[in-house]
């Protein structure tokens, strides 16, 4: 990798793959398992910060969120973290 090529990422998101690095959760996450993940988190607690952490970090969508079983009361509980 050339230096011009060099990712960045927001503190945010570089804290949030620090955390997995260092809890020993896989590293590779797809956004299929992030979408059902998600999907479990708020069906045991809506107001789940895990999942508003994933919702951010892979950058979902409410139609995806919706088209994966979410209530549309769920989505308007999230409003200020979907993109």
């Amino acid at each position: 990798m050339y230096r011009s090529e060099k990712i960045f990422v927001g503190k945010c998101k570089r804290r949030a793959i620090s955390k997995v690095k260092h809890t020993g959760f896989k590293m590779q996450f797809t956004r299929n398992e992030a979408v059902k993940t998600v999907i479990k988190e708020i069906g045991r607690n809506p107001a789940s910060i895990y999942a508003r952490e994933l919702i951010s970090l892979f950058g979902l969508t409410a139609e995806e969120l919706s088209e994966s079983g979410v209530s549309y009361e769920v989505l308007r509980s999230l409003d200020g973290v979907l993109a």
